[in-house]
């Protein structure tokens, strides 16, 4: 909400995140590589238990609900409302699901 560990250049989320991500909203579905990991961010484990897991999304769901600050820029997308991050973090979280076999 507040900050992603290493963002895309300024040009790139000038121009083809947002373009991305409205391609995106208005599909109502996202498909990316759900290997990909964030740059800069600390590896993910894929030892983490289920219900771990599932607590933790819960957590971070109920943190964003909750969260009425200044949203930091997308990694890619650039600058998003809180409804359109809301929707692409959906959007993102059932491309995973849907392609791990949970949907």
């Amino acid at each position: 909400m507040t900050r992603y560990p290493k963002l895309r250049s300024g040009l790139f989320r000038a121009t083809i995140g947002p373009i991305v991500k409205r391609r995106f909203l208005r599909a109502n579905a996202m498909s990316h590589d759900v290997t990909a990991p964030i740059a800069g961010a600390a590896e993910i484990s894929d030892a983490i238990a289920l219900d771990e897991a599932c607590d933790r999304a819960l957590a971070a769901a109920r943190a964003f609900a909750a969260f009425d600050g200044m949203l930091a820029p997308h990694l890619a997308y650039g600058w998003c409302t809180k409804p359109e991050y809301a929707e692409l973090h959906l959007l993102h979280f059932e491309d995973h699901a849907r392609k791990y076999g949970a949907s």
